[in-house]
């Protein structure tokens, strides 16, 4: 997997322009507000992600509003990553916040999601996820944790399961080889349960390692590319304001994303998704 270069964060006027054509044709009666639902999953407490994304939810109302829709985001964060998938898969929630492997399993349940946009991280499509130990352990490489107990997080997270065990599977060991394993749920969970010693090794996104390391007595292992979470709208969200959504989304910047160590949104498409697809089989080779 490659990172890609920095792509330009501009407005695009045209999808602006269309969906203003087609708002009134999305059912919506003039001067009533329209609920949009926002559903995101937890990689750490739930009051956490609220914090999070309210900056954002408030800047997107805002640049909604500037397209002439009155429109109020109401956010639902899902306590594991396997409920936000289904969520948006059955259009429980308009438009959602998907880990990148949640959209690759959420796509599958629901061939009609529309992919919306992908957030930039430093301009890029890819961010890293990490695999640590403790300072004190021992262990150097990822082969040394033959026989050792490791911490993954959500079945569905990306480098907390699907990206962790194609790398180790790509280092020659399966889930037999190790002394055991365990799927924690947040990204959070994981970093506590090594710091505690009831795990030898563990994996999460950068930015949760970054948080925690030092105060835990974390050190890094080995770090992996993913692709930055996918955002995605039900196949049952009117088009005029999926397009709405997608020009919305477009336009943020500035501090309001720094929350979620992002600094806009990149045109996304599908295929950008198909490196994590193979990982995602590698992963299945590893074994349970």
């Amino acid at each position: 997997m490659t990172r890609n270069g920095f792509r330009s964060l501009r407005r695009p006027l045209a999808v602006a322009a269309l969906a203003l054509a087609g708002f009134a044709a999305a059912g919506t009666v003039a001067g009533e507000t329209r609920a949009l639902r926002l559903g995101s999953y937890a990689t750490e407490r739930p009051s956490e992600e609220l914090r999070k994304l309210a900056p954002l939810q408030k800047d997107l109302q805002d640049n909604l509003a500037r397209q002439g829709l009155d429109v109020r985001i109401e956010v639902r964060i899902f306590p594991t990553y396997e409920e936000g998938l289904l969520a948006i898969a059955r259009g429980d929630v308009d438009f959602s916040r998907l880990g990148p492997a949640s959209y690759v399993l959420a796509k599958q349940k629901a061939p009609g999601l529309k992919l919306l946009v992908v957030e930039a991280h430093d301009g890029d499509k890819t961010f890293d996820g990490v695999m640590f130990v403790r300072k004190d352990s021992p262990i150097r490489k990822i082969s040394e944790l033959r026989g050792k107990k490791y911490a993954f997080g959500d079945p569905s997270s990306t480098t907390g399961r699907y990206l962790a065990q194609a790398e180790l599977f790509r280092n020659g060991i399966k889930a037999r080889d190790l002394a055991g394993f365990d799927y924690l749920g947040r990204h959070d969970k994981v970093i506590f349960a090594v710091a505690s010693g009831s795990h030898d090794a563990g994996s999460c996104n950068e930015k949760t390692f970054k948080k925690y390391a030092a105060d835990k007595g974390l050190r890094e292992l080995a770090r992996f590319p993913s692709p930055t979470q996918a955002w995605a709208a039900s196949a049952q969200l009117e088009p005029a304001l999926a397009r709405a959504l997608k020009a919305a989304l477009l336009g943020l910047t500035g501090p309001g994303l720094d929350p979620l160590d992002r600094n806009g949104f990149l045109e996304a498409s599908d295929a950008d998704f198909d490196a994590l697809r193979k990982a995602m089989k590698a992963s299945a080779a590893f074994g349970d």
